[in-house]
């Protein structure tokens, strides 16, 4: 076919206007956006980089991503840390991306299962998280308690700071025992805000099932007859992958499920080594063949006025066996191995996973925990607890699934003290259980929902109690599956440089806010300033979003292995 020529020059014609639209529209759309995103930095949101770490885990600065060698547990290690923390601290310092910073040494602790010297040295650093702030959110509203808000640095205004808001204008705040205080009351976190703040202690799932040495965490008891006796060797709950089984006509079960009786699987923290808590079994008498232990060198000590054998930290399986070798007398070795067994279970502690490369920081025990678990219940029958005990008291939640009914009970008494019902079919899903005793509060609640109004009690003059086994859960007939088993642990707040709002109140004008870092043994806020408030004047905004973060890929090019920023979509989330 044969074309004129004139049709061929249109033709060309039409497809170079036809790329010169299409060019000048996308030029349009490109300016279009950066023009919509220039319009929308400057008068609604902005980003910001966190670079320290007080406010980590919730929100997180430089940092390695470190996976266990031994249970597989991910946890976050800070590389970064607000000036408040003694630069002598810290093992080496350095600069990175304009960024002066302070480095935590190279070995880092497993906060999952304990394990130590975890090697970092081939780990690549992290960025901190990018946050999106909406700028304006204070001008519509004042920041509300337990917030997380931007501010500027009153010292630097060109510096910005992120922190959580504790204290509201005309407030009087006191941090005290770890909790907070306003205006001479605790005050107590609701469910919410308890998920966003909580720690980790302990996941069921990440465990070093491969590891010999490793002791279980939770181990299933002798079963307890309604006067508390045990009945020694009945054990009713089966250990399975991810969980406990309870079955009252399985074989290990028979024995207790027909007599009415309880049969319980307990949390106890054991550990490797280390620890400064104090462990004592009861001695009548030291051998005469076996060396004494140096006073000062040796973590072992015999009281002879109290007729204790006392051990600080755990017990090394070298002193436990050098004592045994010495002597053939029974009541020193059995008391030497019982020792060593009860000296690995160890109370909780502040401690954090992303500051282990801080010395000399204080170990305090803590109280306040929340127990999770998924709960099947595969008959209509027989009952489910859940009992924490907090230093003072021990709360029980009794689920009856006969009744369709929850009951809380307090240091064993017949009468409950709060009531809820069982609302839902059990027996065709599994329910996401959870039950916490933080801030001298109890909540539980199921899939979400609260099941009763939080029971409130006051602290009493009397110090908390050692605890060795915060947690448990126990069954009485019927047939439970329980999984997805996890501790966790309220922030404890720790005393800072305290010089506002520890030893006495602080009190805040009518313009001002106390702010404190999640992370709060290594955190420079209100507690440590040289003035303790924020004007309102130097408030940002409101951080809503972690956008943008990113982690460090590996790339191989021959036998060279380097690393470059990708994006980490799975950091993305937004902030309570």
């Amino acid at each position: 076919m044969m074309h004129h020529p004139s049709s061929q020059i249109e033709s060309q014609t039409e497809e170079v206007e036809g790329r010169s639209n299409l060019f000048r529209m996308v030029l349009e759309s490109v300016v279009s956006l950066a023009i919509a995103v220039i319009l929308f930095r400057t008068f609604q949101a902005e980003g910001y980089m966190i670079s320290t770490g007080s406010m980590a885990p919730s929100l997180l600065g430089y940092h390695k991503q470190v996976i266990c060698p031994r249970c597989d547990f991910s946890f976050t290690y800070g590389v970064a840390y607000d000036d408040s923390v003694s630069g002598n601290r810290f093992q080496a310092k350095g600069h990175s991306d304009g960024e002066s910073f302070q480095q935590a040494g190279q070995y880092a602790t497993c906060p999952n299962c304990g394990t130590h010297s975890i090697d970092l040295s081939n780990v690549p650093r992290n960025e901190g998280d990018q946050l999106l702030v909406f700028k304006h959110a204070y001008y519509l509203k004042p920041p509300e308690r337990w917030s997380v808000a931007v501010f500027q640095n009153p010292m630097k205004p060109t510096q910005a700071y992120v922190k959580r808001v504790v204290g509201l204008p005309g407030e009087s705040v006191q941090v005290r025992n770890g909790d907070l205080y306003i205006n001479g009351k605790i005050e107590r976190k609701n469910l919410k805000i308890q998920r966003a703040v909580r720690l980790l202690v302990y996941d069921h799932h990440y465990r070093p099932t491969k590891d010999d040495f490793f002791q279980p965490r939770l181990l299933p008891d002798e079963s307890e007859s309604p006067n508390g006796d045990h009945l020694r060797g009945k054990r009713a709950w089966v250990a399975k992958e991810d969980g406990f089984i309870f079955d009252e006509n399985h074989e290990s079960s028979q024995n207790v499920s027909s007599r009415n009786e309880w049969a319980w699987v307990n949390y106890q923290h054991w550990i490797r080594q280390g620890g400064h808590y104090v462990t004592s079994v009861s001695l009548e008498e030291w051998p005469a063949e076996v060396e004494k232990p140096e006073p000062v060198l040796a973590n072992i000590e015999y009281d002879e006025e109290q007729k204790k054998l006392i051990c600080k930290g755990s017990m090394s399986a070298e002193t436990c066996h050098r004592y045994l070798d010495q002597t053939a007398n029974e009541e020193f070795r059995y008391a030497i191995a019982l020792l060593y067994e009860k000296s690995h279970v160890s109370p909780l502690f502040d401690d954090y996973g992303y500051n282990t490369g801080v010395e000399n920081q204080q170990a305090i025990p803590v109280h306040d925990v929340m127990f999770q678990c998924d709960l099947k219940v595969n008959s209509g029958v027989g009952e489910f607890a859940i009992e924490v005990f907090e230093g003072h008291h021990k709360f029980r939640n009794v689920f009856d699934f006969q009744q369709r009914r929850v009951s809380l009970f307090v240091d064993g008494q017949k009468k409950a003290i709060r009531t809820g019902n069982l609302s839902g079919d059990f027996r065709t899903r599994t329910a996401l259980l959870e039950m916490s005793v933080m801030d001298r509060q109890v909540l539980l609640a199921i899939d979400g929902q609260l099941v009763y109004k939080p029971l409130l009690y006051s602290e009493t003059t009397t110090p908390r109690k050692e605890i060795r086994v915060p947690v448990r859960f126990g069954a009485n007939g019927g047939d439970f599956y329980v999984s997805n088993l996890k501790l966790f642990r309220d922030i404890h707040y720790a005393r800072g440089k305290a010089l506002h709002g520890v030893d006495e109140s602080y009190q805040l004008d009518h313009q001002s806010y106390f702010v404190l870092g999640d992370n709060s043994p290594v955190s420079l806020d209100s507690r440590s300033w040289s003035d303790g408030k924020v004007d309102y004047k130097y408030l940002l905004g409101k951080p809503f979003l972690v956008h943008l973060p990113s982690r460090q890929g590996e790339v191989k090019i021959g036998d060279h292995v380097g690393h470059m920023r990708i994006p980490d979509f799975s950091r993305i989330r937004y902030i309570q």
